[in-house]
């Protein structure tokens, strides 16, 4: 068994360390990091991304974050956590 807010405090700290302000929120709060998960419309709506395809948009930003993510964390690193 894992503690999950320990959990949550080291993937936050890899995710602030790599991500922006935007990137890190949209991954937070998609996956319920700290909070209940959102949808990418409610995501939109939390960081003021307005338009019609705004949710495409979050979902670009959830890609392009762990994409980031993994090309710059050790895999064995949070192996080691997990």
């Amino acid at each position: 068994p894992y503690n999950i807010q320990i959990l949550n405090i080291y993937l936050k700290g890899l995710m602030q360390k790599y991500l922006t302000y935007n990137e890190y929120e949209v991954l937070r709060l998609s996956y319920g990091l700290d909070c209940d998960k959102h949808s990418a419309k409610e995501i939109a709506d939390e960081l003021g991304i307005k338009g019609v395809g705004c949710y495409v948009r979050v979902s670009e930003l959830k890609k392009q974050a762990v994409k980031k993510l993994i090309d710059n964390v050790d895999h064995s690193q949070v192996l080691d956590i997990v």
